[in-house]
């Protein structure tokens, strides 16, 4: 079972699951040249439930399935200007992978609560935050 993630500031700097999870796909290309890469939907599989497999919480999250925790995040893939790298949108699952970051997140909902919503945090200060963190330095 193959899984991965992001668990600190040493994993990229960034904390992005989609850039991790493009990375994946492509350095599998690059290590093994012309053998079939890691598909998108197998690379998605990895970051997902293989990820709650590997830490015993499958029967929990890692899917969309009923008496799951609704951990669930709606990602933007439209077909505009303002969203271009989206253009053409020829398959969803590998445009997920491939071409989107963090900023295409729209809303976060952790076990069926809306921490985010069009880009929107939802009940904490973020100001508040930024400050906190500039005074850890």
């Amino acid at each position: 079972m193959l899984h991965f993630g992001t668990d600190g500031q040493g994993s990229g700097n960034n904390l992005d699951m989609f850039e991790t999870m493009k990375i994946a796909c492509l350095i599998q290309g690059g290590i093994h040249e012309n053998e079939p890469r890691i598909s998108a939907k197998d690379v998605i599989k990895m970051a997902t439930i293989n990820g709650a497999k590997l830490l015993g919480l499958d029967q929990k999250v890692g899917s969309i399935e009923v008496g799951k925790d609704a951990d669930i995040i709606l990602v933007d893939i439209e077909e505009n200007l303002d969203n271009i790298k989206m253009v053409p949108n020829l398959n969803e699952i590998a445009n997920l992978v491939y071409n989107t970051n963090g900023k295409n997140v729209q809303t976060t909902i952790v076990k069926g609560n809306i921490l985010m919503e069009n880009r929107q945090i939802k009940n904490i200060n973020l100001n508040e935050i930024i400050e906190k963190c500039k005074k850890i330095i």
